[in-house]
């Protein structure tokens, strides 16, 4: 392979890969590159000798070659690799953004091996190898479900592991360990539009109304794949520092600051502690091991599974002296696109730090988490949602009106309406069986869904073949959430699981009654007989019954109706909400932790 020329020079990421394949020996490569190029140095590289197709991020460069070209396919977390691809693919980034789904293509493809950067430096693994690793990952997950923990030797190791890593020295090498006062750092896998990342959004504003303006969010995955980053601008207008997580091979800047700067001793000195860690968790564990040691905060939030594990081992790791793990539903072993087999015996290791502290937004989900860890109740604090009344009003008839219109509901007809993801765990098919029992026995009655995700295709024929297209209506998600919810008569939640349901808390809020069936944190989002119904059988029947014994007695829904803005505002308060999250992180008001916890 011909020496690095100056073409290659236009990211130093790049240039420094081709320099070690270069050292390794000539091959011809594919080069693939998960951040943008210019167009001329996409073709430089085309040119350059070894070089045999390049995969890209959309859009493509013009006037490229068709079969040495191919693409990321960011939805589907995977890529599309180009009809001429090397035996050995050379990905421009960390180990921890390699998918099973890429591995599979690039195993359908002939590759043989692949390039990455492995935690401080770069490597290269037969694709082979990095299969069996992944399949191996999947099954131990799959056993680890439906084992009692005392039962699975690999979560005795892993636990084993997790706390030996957490016994190390805190301050390895010379760097400052006081904390900065008040300085809070949140920690999140994405900004998309959901429960937990409003929750987020709604803390950031209720800390910085306490006078805790030092709020730093750092999330895993921001801009992509696209929705990512919902909630991103409102953040940044509530004051809130957003950036994704910079490791190396972040950005062509993070990579010459890590390539010049201490940083990247460092990481050599600490490779050994985070070889420890699975390989699909070890880097960002890494780089925000980093970050916290650099930003020295008094607290560290994280959210979700993925960011409690990560951040609270790099948090702990790092002397943070106070690190919310926050579960915002039930235990990850309801959901088996989440759950992972290193999550028990790292939050298990975890648990036997004072630093860290447990939390969740519903008693039943806390529950769930302390008979999956095989934890103390006791240990959790339930903090439940927030939000700010103020802001969620319900919306006027003309604007009530017009929405209806716009999807295609008569004027006077009783609409029984949903707002939520359709995917398995929110039951989408229940919510439409009861849908369309009610509408094949009352003429008067309509349903509408707004919502998008994997069940959507399944739902929509079955509606069709139902002849209920019309009279059941699914509508994307909408920004008009208020509108919508305050044009339903009633919001139907069919969800399996739920830790403190946006949507129900904001239905009562706005003065719609709900009827609300599953586990976890759902019952605690309502009052029963006050501010809607908790339907103990899920399924059609029960759901439709107890449905048209609201939509048949108007004096009863008015009730209800009229009891959901108070019953909201006695338990999800954001004022309530902020001076609980306020004393888990240890300090008085406008305050936060300066030690570790106290129990």
């Amino acid at each position: 392979m011909a020496p690095v020329g100056d073409a290659d020079t236009v990211d130093p990421r790049i240039a420094a890969v081709l320099a070690w394949c270069a050292a390794q020996g000539d091959g011809d490569l594919t080069l693939a590159i998960p951040f943008a190029l210019p167009a001329a140095a996409v073709h430089a590289l085309l040119m350059r000798p070894g070089v045999l197709s390049v995969v890209l991020t959309p859009p493509l460069a013009a006037g490229l070659a068709a079969e040495r070209v191919g693409e990321f396919l960011p939805l589907d977390f995977s890529w599309r690799l180009p009809p001429r691809t090397a035996r050995r693919v050379v990905y421009v980034g960390g180990r921890d953004c390699i998918t099973a789904r890429m591995i599979g293509s690039a195993l359908r493809r002939g590759v043989g091996h692949l390039v990455y950067w492995d935690l401080d430096r770069w490597g290269s693994r037969p694709l082979a190898f990095m299969a069996t690793a992944k399949l191996r990952s999947k099954l131990v997950a799959r056993i680890g479900a439906s084992l009692p923990g005392s039962a699975n030797l690999f979560e005795g190791i892993a636990r084993h592991r997790f706390t030996r890593l957490l016994g190390v020295p805190r301050h390895p090498f010379p760097s400052p360990s006081a904390t900065v006062p008040n300085r809070v750092i949140m920690a999140c896998p994405t900004l998309v539009a959901g429960g937990a990342e409003r929750q987020i959004l709604n803390t950031v504003l209720g800390l910085r109304g306490r006078g805790v303006t030092d709020i730093r969010i750092i999330v895993s995955h921001l801009f992509s794949p696209p929705g990512n980053d919902f909630f991103y601008d409102k953040l940044v207008d509530a004051g809130a520092d957003v950036a994704e997580i910079q490791g190396p091979m972040s950005t062509a800047e993070a990579w010459e600051r890590y390539d010049s700067q201490p940083v990247a001793r460092l990481m050599q000195q600490l490779r050994p502690l985070f070889q420890r860690l699975p390989p699909e968790i070890g880097q960002e564990v890494a780089n925000l091991y980093i970050a916290f040691r650099e930003l020295r905060p008094a607290v560290v939030h994280a959210w979700l599974d993925h960011s409690c594990v990560c951040a609270g081992l790099a948090a702990l790791m790092a002397g943070v002296p106070r690190v919310l793990l926050s579960g915002r539903n039930v235990s990850p072993i309801h959901f088996p696109y989440i759950m992972q087999p290193y999550m028990r015996p790292a939050y298990r290791a975890m648990a036997t730090r004072a630093e860290a502290v447990y939390l969740n937004n519903s008693h039943g989900g806390a529950a769930d988490y302390a008979a999956w860890l095989g934890l103390d109740a006791t240990r959790f604090t339930v903090i439940y949602n927030g939000i700010d009344s103020a802001g969620v009003t319900a919306a006027g008839p003309g604007d009530i009106a017009e929405l209806r219109r716009r999807h295609g509901i008569p004027a006077g007809a009783q609409l029984v309406g949903g707002m939520f993801r359709l995917s398995a765990e929110k039951r989408p098919a229940l919510w439409v069986d009861t849908l369309m029992q009610l509408t094949t026995q009352r003429d008067d009655i309509y349903g509408l869904l707004f919502g998008a995700g994997p069940l959507q295709s399944d739902l929509e024929a079955k509606l069709a073949r139902a002849g209920l297209a019309d009279r059941v209506r699914l509508a994307p998600p909408t920004k008009e959430s208020m509108a919508a919810l305050s044009a339903f008569d009633l919001l139907l939640l069919t969800s399996r699981w739920e830790g403190t349901p946006n949507v129900v808390i904001e239905a009562q809020a706005v003065g719609t009654p709900v009827v609300v069936c599953g586990g976890g944190g759902a019952r605690e989002a309502l009052r029963h007989g006050v501010s809607g119904l908790f339907v103990e059988q899920p399924n059609a029947d029960a759901l439709a019954a107890a449905l048209l014994s609201l939509l048949d007695n108007d004096t009863l829904r008015r009730r209800l109706a009229d009891a959901g803005p108070a019953f909201v505002t006695e338990r999800f308060s954001l004022d309530r909400m902020i001076s609980e999250t306020l004393r888990t992180y240890g300090g008085g008001p406008g305050r936060v932790a300066t030690g570790p916890a106290s129990g």
